[in-house]
């Protein structure tokens, strides 16, 4: 992704001590976004800080408890993810499409394939999850990745329980849209670039991001999955030298959940008939067939453009 005149070597943070800078920042402003969620959301709606803070891990399916989670959840992503991916690129000195490659035309054949990307990706996710959950880990892990997965899903389907096609937007936006552009932006942006920057072999950056990128989402269950998105998504940003595509990519994947949970709760009112979202995915059937068109569209996307002609300027 580097090109001739990018040199990286002279920018101060452009090297591994820089990504464990980075990291740091990630984890203060991890706190001062979880005091300031607190302390902006008690004034908001009137409550003690404790209050907020025991919604925010507890949830009690109230009102109260969906809107804390929702707006606490947008300040303390924006802290530590926003924050630090900002600092990083100002203390370098180098303008956003440094990293993200926006300035790069977006191919018509190519976002096609990006969409195909992550719905063909869902099912095959969904199923190494669930495999991981079968796994003969030791006592210990398997307790915590329990609590992990139990604690995650508590706070998420708390947030997802959506009633208005405006909370869904508001959803979609923040559990899709925002993660997107930012952990596209950190992760394939910032930590693909100066692993190239490394390390002599691009695949040891691209594995170097996908661990990072899959750590830092503290699920070991879900760890393989995420492990095996962020290097797909850092192979097609290699192969393009720009975000575009994971972006769009990463947005789908978020968005199709966001929306099939809307959908299927709004059907479930209306019918008493409930689906589970995960439980659909986790389809063998399913994901043998959507493994085949995931590595299609890979394949895709790292093909060169043969012409410009269909390509959208940015």
């Amino acid at each position: 992704m580097f090109t001739s005149t990018d040199n990286p070597i002279k920018k101060p943070l452009m090297n591994l001590w820089g990504v464990a800078f980075l990291l740091l920042f990630i984890l203060v402003f991890q706190l001062v976004g979880y005091g300031l969620s607190t302390f902006i959301l008690s004034k908001w709606f009137d409550v003690s800080p404790d209050v907020v803070s025991t919604l925010s891990s507890n949830p009690d399916g109230s009102a109260l408890s969906i809107n804390i989670a929702r707006f606490s959840n947008l300040i303390q992503f924006i802290s530590y993810m926003g924050i630090p991916a900002l600092l990083f690129t100002l203390i370098n000195r180098v303008p956003i499409h440094f990293f993200g490659g926006y300035n790069q035309s977006i191919s018509t054949r190519k976002l096609a394939w990006s969409i195909i990307m992550a719905i063909a990706a869902l099912p095959v996710v969904a199923v190494l999850t669930e495999w991981s959950k079968h796994f003969p880990w030791p006592s210990t892990m398997l307790s915590i990745g329990r609590k992990l997965s139990e604690q995650r899903t508590l706070i998420f389907e708390n947030m997802l329980d959506m009633y208005h096609w405006q909370e869904l937007l508001f959803c979609v936006f923040l559990l899709a849209l925002l993660p997107a552009f930012l952990e596209e932006y950190l992760f394939r942006g910032i930590i693909l670039k100066v692993g190239e920057s490394q390390y002599k072999k691009q695949r040891t950056a691209i594995i170097f991001q996908a661990f990072v990128f899959s750590l830092l989402h503290f699920s070991i269950f879900e760890f393989l999955g995420i492990f095996m998105m962020g290097a797909v998504f850092g192979w097609v940003a290699q192969r393009n030298n720009s975000l575009w595509y994971n972006t769009i990519a990463h947005f789908v994947f978020n968005g199709v959940t966001v929306v099939a949970h809307y959908y299927f709760q709004r059907n479930f009112e209306k019918t008493g008939i409930h689906f589970d979202v995960d439980t659909i995915l986790t389809n063998f059937s399913m994901a043998i067939p959507a493994s085949l068109l995931l590595g299609m569209s890979i394949y895709q996307l790292s093909r060169p453009e043969k012409s410009k002609q269909n390509s959208i300027n940015i």
